[in-house]
């Protein structure tokens, strides 16, 4: 599950700017998407508030009760962070769903309007074994995001769906750095 979060992550460093920019593609690795992303897209330096909330998870096998309560665990969370001018330049691949998932490729990534639209698969997940399909889509800018990401995971036949809202926006300058 921690990888899902790391995948869901991705439009953090997609932020456009005002003349919505275009990037498509398809079979591509992590690193060719942050080279497609980075010549296109551009968040606006400063402090970025992101919500991320799990709307639903469905376990193959699992009571309700059960789901419901994982659902509860995982929650809500709220995360501040400054993005520097430097930063702002190029999606850093970990957001977008790099660091320790090089097993992953996306069957698509477009980003066209002011919409973004991308599923990623990935081979191994958190216990080496399985398949996590991941896509998330919505609206962005170059100051806020509001997206869904599913995350569909099949390990060992164990089969796990979970929906999650993120949602991003700048607030301000960062606390006494720049942006």
């Amino acid at each position: 599950m921690k990888r899902f979060y790391a995948a869901a992550l991705v439009p953090l460093a997609l932020a456009g700017c005002g003349n919505k920019p275009e990037v498509k593609a398809e079979n591509a690795s992590v690193a060719q998407v942050a080279v497609a992303a980075s010549k296109a897209m551009r968040m606006e330096p400063g402090k970025w508030r992101t919500e991320i909330s799990v709307d639903s998870v469905d376990i193959a096998n699992v009571p309700p009760p059960a789901a419901d309560m994982m659902k509860r665990h995982a929650g809500k969370q709220t995360v501040e962070t400054c993005v520097t001018s430097a930063q702002a330049e190029r999606p850093p691949e970990e957001l977008l769903g790099g660091n320790g998932t090089k097993s992953c490729r996306y069957d698509r990534f477009e980003i066209r309007n002011g919409k973004l639209d991308a599923a990623m698969t990935c081979q191994g997940g958190a216990s080496g074994s399985g398949t996590i399909h991941n896509t998330i889509s919505g609206d962005f800018s170059g100051s806020g995001y509001d997206l869904v990401g599913i995350a569909k995971v099949d390990m060992s036949g164990q089969g796990i769906t979970t929906r999650t809202k993120i949602r991003g926006a700048r607030i301000g300058a960062c606390d006494g750095t720049e942006g």
